[in-house]
């Protein structure tokens, strides 16, 4: 039975009835907290709703996918990694860094070698034969030094649990409403504004709601499958959840079956979770590394406000000092 919690706003529910009953000692189940969403990633921290449920078989999955891609010269480029490294250590200038990455440490003749290769595939008559004549003739294949480059993570972790319920009376088939009705409307978007025109007045959509799960057992946390399943992030708080799917089928058999009262016999429930953060490592990166990216970012930023203000002259007429923006005017 739906009942509020000791906050008056937050409407608890479960299925079955007799999921945290004595007898039902040593069954794990799902813990669904539904929050009021801040932004994409946060939420306010007022809790809407709580759903306890049965965990369905093979639901208990994760995975982590490397987003990896092949580049032509990306071993050049790596090879100059560590001069290029030095030089922002040591304050250089963004050409020296570009030159050194660019060159490879010393592996720019090898990188010229496979450009001009490329460019006589393009001559006139020859065409795109050059390196399979190279091939035909030497049994060579041109080296592109390829490197398996990391482009960072690029997919969210999502949960799917796939819910048979099946009431066997008024109150668990009204239970069983209560909780379909609770996910569908957490996962809708909502008009801003109360009035009644609202749907055609409002500019915006308010974002749905965020979600956190848990799997626990007699009321205790499993820490095992919760590290695996939900974990924090960096700063300690659980990865907040959205839904991105939701399937509702009263009829899973094929026959249709209802109680006298009208609610289906059986219903089932396909529901899609997906994380708004990514899970991270927990191993540690080094200092040097970190000093590195943040002197090239700041190289960078520095690079760019001087173009900007260089294009700013330009469009002003050539009003500056020195004689280097009266040339850019001219």
């Amino acid at each position: 039975m739906a009942h509020r919690t000791g906050h008056s706003s937050v409407t608890y529910y479960q299925y079955p009835s007799t999921l945290q009953d004595q007898r039902e000692a040593g069954h794990h189940y799902l813990l669904i907290n539904s929050f009021e969403s801040k932004n994409a990633i946060t939420t306010t921290g007022k809790k809407i709703s709580t759903i306890a449920l049965y965990i369905p078989p093979n639901s208990l999955q994760t995975s982590h996918n490397g987003n990896y891609e092949g580049l032509d010269r990306g071993a050049l480029f790596a090879a100059g990694g560590e001069a290029a490294q030095n030089i922002v250590n040591a304050g250089g200038s963004t050409s020296s860094i570009i030159a050194a990455v660019v060159g490879g440490g010393g592996a720019a003749q090898a990188g010229a070698t496979v450009a001009g290769i490329r460019a006589a595939s393009r001559v006139p008559g020859v065409g795109g034969d050059a390196p399979s004549a190279l091939s035909a003739s030497f049994g060579v294949a041109v080296n592109n030094h390829m490197a398996l480059v990391y482009r960072g993570p690029n997919t969210f972790r999502s949960h799917t649990f796939n819910f048979a319920f099946f009431p066997k009376n008024a109150t668990e088939s009204k239970m069983v409403q209560n909780i379909i009705a609770d996910f569908r409307n957490g996962m809708l978007p909502r008009y801003t504004g109360a009035a009644e025109n609202g749907r055609l007045s409002s500019p915006f959509f308010k974002m749905p709601r965020h979600y956190q799960m848990s799997i626990l057992n007699n009321g205790t946390v499993n820490s095992f499958l919760e590290n695996e399943l939900f974990p924090l992030n960096k700063k300690g708080n659980k990865i907040n959840h959205v839904i991105t799917g939701m399937n509702v089928n009263f009829d899973p058999n094929g026959v249709v079956s209802f109680h006298d009262d009208g609610s289906p016999v059986q219903t089932n429930l396909s529901i899609t979770f997906q994380e708004t953060e990514f899970v991270t490592s927990s191993d540690e990166v080094d200092e040097s590394f970190e000093q590195t990216t943040a002197n090239l970012t700041n190289q960078a930023q520095a690079l760019r406000a001087q173009r900007e203000l260089e294009r700013d002259i330009v469009l002003r007429g050539g009003v500056g000092t020195g004689d280097r923006f009266s040339t850019l005017a001219r």
